[in-house]
């Protein structure tokens, strides 16, 4: 039996450098499979110092430059009685409590009445899907982090019967949900035009006629502007993009009309001009920083979003023909 006698001291305990970056983790075995039973307090000897020291680095976010969006998870699993895998998660974000989830590797799989009570003495709460058992936990000291270790240890030995023939892993894994990488604050039209054709689009640059940049562009039989609005000093860039396209009018196009195709559209805004066409724009905003990959999801919405209102229009107004035209 090998003995752990504190966190990084064993060499199957592999982790990778991390001062600021993320993702890393930590991997092994927190007690190696045996040919017979052992007794709990044995595991608790083994296992008790090592899972308290993981759970101290779970929640050590002093100094760490986090930012909002990171995350650090710690996995326990080991295979009990009949088969049933058990997977113990503990999630932890900045200036949160930790997240403790119980749940049995087989989606679906419910628990026996006696288990499920001692869960809720536990103070678990059951999820709607079967199998699966949370509650929220605060660790802010060595001592609180030993104290979950001791709750997790007598949740594994004491109500799942874990006895040691069976290997007892663990994971210590640290996340992003904030993906790193390029972030215009502004763009120009030739940078749009670029990016455009990037993905596939045709793009063409030109002015409107009041002398104003435009980018004009098309997708799926759809023709639409793009224009440019808060300018840099030097009037080159830009840190807004109005997406623009008109739906040519018809006589029965009603306020009702516009109000009821508006009304599920998420992302643009409809309205009706002096010619009773209606207009359907979006802004999408570069304050801050967006990234390539942003923008083109935000193109594909605006596609959708244009065969979308053009169907909703052929349902509440049949008309001839009902095809966006580019604005002049």
């Amino acid at each position: 039996m090998a003995v752990m006698a504190s966190p990084g001291d064993d060499p199957r305990e592999q982790i990778q450098p991390d001062p600021a970056q993320r993702p890393s983790h930590a991997s092994g075995a927190l007690f190696e499979r045996q040919d017979q039973p052992v007794a709990a307090a044995t595991i608790v000897d083994v296992c008790g110092g090592l899972i308290a020291g993981h759970l101290e680095r779970l929640t050590d976010w002093a100094g760490s430059g986090w930012k909002a969006g990171d995350f650090n998870q710690y996995v326990v699993a080991a295979t009990v009685d009949t088969g049933l895998e058990l997977i113990l998660t503990l999630s932890s974000e900045p200036q949160e409590d930790v997240h403790w989830r119980v749940a049995a590797g087989s989606p679906g799989t419910i628990l026996g009445r006696e288990r499920r009570e001692h869960l809720a003495r536990f103070g678990f709460l059951a999820a709607a899907e079967g199998g699966r058992w949370d509650r929220d936990i605060r660790i802010s000291s060595p001592r609180e982090a030993a104290a979950a270790a001791r709750d997790l240890l007598a949740l594994l030995t004491e109500i799942f019967g874990y006895d040691g023939q069976a290997a007892l892993t663990f994971t210590l894994a640290r996340g992003q949900r904030a993906e790193p990488g390029l972030l215009y604050r502004t763009l120009g039209p030739d940078d749009l035009r670029r990016l455009l054709h990037g993905w596939g689009y045709r793009a063409e640059v030109g002015t409107t006629v009041s002398g104003n940049p435009v980018v004009r562009s098309g997708a799926g039989g759809f023709k639409f502007h793009i224009l440019f609005a808060w300018p840099t000093r030097d009037s080159r860039y830009y840190g807004c993009l109005n997406f623009v396209t008109v739906f040519l009018g018809r006589p029965n196009l009603s306020l009702s009309v516009v109000n009821e195709v508006s009304r599920s559209s998420r992302f643009a805004r409809l309205y009706l001009d002096e010619e009773n066409d209606l207009i359907m724009e979006r802004d999408i905003a570069l304050t801050g920083g967006v990234s390539a990959a942003y923008l083109h999801e935000c193109l594909l919405d605006w596609t959708c979003m244009m065969e979308s209102v053009t169907k909703k229009l052929e349902r509440l107004v049949p008309a001839p023909e009902t095809v966006p035209v580019v604005v002049h």
